[in-house]
């Protein structure tokens, strides 16, 4: 699921490393500033958001290095996308430095006005200076993200409708919860413990009102069945649709999904995991008290970011991703990636991206050794009480396709000289290799 928008002007500045100074350091010191300067987005969504992805970037920092130096003639560019969330743009950003010790050009492009004061408060960090050389970057496909919610009948519905009743606290970032399949014997029950909980917004700040009202008049007038909380009609309150689709109230030139949350059921396990195949947003929360099939559905839904009975929990330990084709964050791969792939521009000489010149590229990187088609093929760890499990699979190196988001970096060898062995297969396991990250809070969901 993916929009177009006409781009605007694209911001640029020239990065210089300093180490006087970390980001780190200037984003904790303007997190309030920063928190306030993005239109249509509650200061507490906002400062979450900043939290996080202060969270992320101590953990970059807590490395002992990034493991591959770059050759002191090396000219990088970075991409920005303003249209992505706060907590991606900052971890865009302070990989992109953590990834080099030369410096780099940087643009923000995207066209989402609501986050050019977010931007100019950014460039404000002294590492920044103007000068950028000139670069044109034409409309680009944008996909829109966010989370699937699947509920089965042997699970906690108290907990899953808890955490349903909160989705509209933070409707900014990729894993907001827009899409909602329920097991067919207990619909009913779970709505009538998602009508008790849904309570209407603080007039104070009512999330995406417009947004929320078009897409309740929509279903409406479609005559599809709108769940609010008793005696409210209108937008001041959370809403749910059974029975469509998230791209059906995807407006044109869309930034993020309808703030309707819409619902749909399944029959079986095996009905479950096709439909949420089928879209899902990149991101899945998934309600059941059997081990067995909470494990069964975790590795066989197709998304990179799976929790089981809980909801948008992290540690930068572990890789998410939130994006088909897009950057992780969180562990070392999110900056190994940063080295390797880039954002596809194009341009008119090269509208599309080359399969041919990613394979070239792929295949300039070196030989694939069993260690890293086998690198952390079931890496897992627990932390109080959590479980987190990251899945390695084979990435089809045809998957670098035309239509690929990234592409891989052209004499990357001769652009970074690698200090460690393990650097070198970390780096061909970025390319290589595709990681499902699955958390489990075993002491709350399991009772072991």
């Amino acid at each position: 699921m993916s929009s177009t928008i006409e781009s605007s002007s694209t911001r640029s500045a020239i990065y210089r490393v300093n180490q006087s100074r970390t980001f780190y350091e200037f984003v904790l010191e303007q997190k309030n500033a920063l928190a306030s300067s993005v239109e249509s987005i509650s200061v507490d969504d906002a400062t979450n958001q900043i939290e996080l992805a202060l969270s992320f970037m101590k953990h970059y920092m807590e490395q002992d290095s990034d493991g591959l130096t770059d050759q002191p003639e090396c000219k990088h560019r970075v991409i920005l996308d303003t249209r992505k969330s706060m907590f991606e743009i900052l971890l865009d950003l302070h990989s992109s430095m953590r990834a080099t010790c030369v410096g780099f050009n940087v643009y923000f492009t995207g066209g989402d006005p609501r986050k050019d004061s977010f931007v100019a408060k950014l460039l404000e960090f002294p590492n920044f200076e103007n000068g950028a050389d000139a670069l044109d970057i034409p409309e680009i496909n944008f996909e829109v993200s966010f989370c699937t919610m699947i509920v089965f009948d042997s699970s906690d519905l108290e907990s899953a409708t808890d955490v349903l009743a909160k989705a509209w606290e933070n409707c900014s970032v990729p894993w907001e919860i827009r899409s909602l399949l329920v097991q067919e014997t207990v619909q009913e029950k779970f709505i009538q413990l998602l009508e008790s909980k849904l309570k209407p917004f603080p007039t104070s700040h009512i999330p995406l009102q417009d947004k929320l009202q078009s897409a309740i008049d929509k279903a409406t007038s479609t005559g599809l069945r709108v769940i609010r909380p008793e005696g409210v009609k209108d937008s001041t309150a959370p809403a749910v649709v059974y029975g469509s689709s998230v791209d059906f109230f995807l407006p044109a030139h869309a930034l993020e999904p309808s703030p309707v949350v819409v619902m749909n059921v399944f029959r079986t396990p095996k009905e479950a995991i096709s439909l949420v195949n089928k879209s899902n947003g990149g991101s899945v929360s998934l309600w059941t008290e059997q081990l067995c099939l909470a494990m069964e559905t975790a590795y066989a839904v197709e998304a990179q970011t799976v929790w089981v009975n809980t909801y948008a929990r992290f540690n930068p330990a572990f890789p998410y991703s939130f994006r088909c084709n897009g950057y992780c964050y969180g562990s070392e791969y999110a900056v190994y990636e940063k080295k390797v792939k880039a954002v596809f521009i194009p341009s008119a000489e090269n509208p599309k991206n080359s399969a041919e010149k990613n394979k070239a590229a792929i295949s300039a990187l070196g030989v694939v050794s069993n260690e890293v088609k086998n690198h952390r093929f079931a890496f897992v760890r627990n932390e109080k009480n959590v479980h987190y499990e990251v899945i390695s699979t084979p990435y089809k190196i045809e998957n670098y396709n035309p239509d690929h988001a990234m592409q891989i970096v052209e004499g990357f060898w001769d652009k970074y000289v690698s200090i460690d062995f393990n650097d070198r297969n970390l780096v061909l396991d970025t390319v290589h290799n595709q990681r499902k990250t699955v958390v489990i809070p075993y002491g709350v969901s399991f009772a072991n």
